[in-house]
């Protein structure tokens, strides 16, 4: 049942964005960084950006199901394609600045708790996107971060 559920919520904001995206075909932004060079930095990103809010170093994720991590996986990429590729980049005909902190705004505003952390993250989610060019970038840096906040949930919670 709890899997059934993670995946309906994991389609509808893929879903929407998708739907979209193919209706808007928002602006994408100027950086063309090479795909695999994106996600490597995003990766690097989230890594990065986890110790800066954690302040710690990142924990191994034991005994971590392989579905655990395709499902924050999935979900980061579906929110990345909605936040970055269609709310930020539709906004960008504004300029960058306003695109990315009108875009972080609402990423923090709608994840509910925490919004000071949600705002660093979108910020840096954003700018990453902004910065390649590349969506592989962002949905790096969230999937990455996502799997080391739950590794140290489980790790703290253990």
């Amino acid at each position: 049942m709890k899997a059934t559920v993670a995946w309906v919520a994991l389609g509808a904001p893929g879903a929407a964005a998708l739907g979209g995206l193919l209706l808007l075909a928002p602006a994408s932004p100027r950086g063309r960084v090479p795909v695999p060079l994106a996600a490597a930095l995003g990766v690097a990103a989230g890594a990065l950006l986890f110790a800066a809010v954690a302040r710690r170093r990142p924990h191994p994720l034991r005994g971590r199901a392989l579905s655990q991590v395709a499902l924050l996986g999935a979900w980061a990429a579906s929110e990345e394609l909605f936040w970055r590729r269609f709310a930020l980049a539709a906004l960008l005909p504004h300029g960058a600045v306003p695109a990315l902190a009108a875009s972080t705004v609402a990423f923090a505003t709608l994840h509910g708790r925490r919004p000071f952390a949600h705002l660093g993250t979108g910020g840096v989610f954003g700018a990453i996107y902004l910065a390649t060019g590349a969506l592989a970038a962002p949905i790096g840096a969230h999937w990455v971060y996502n799997v080391l906040v739950g590794g140290d949930v489980r790790r703290r919670g253990s």
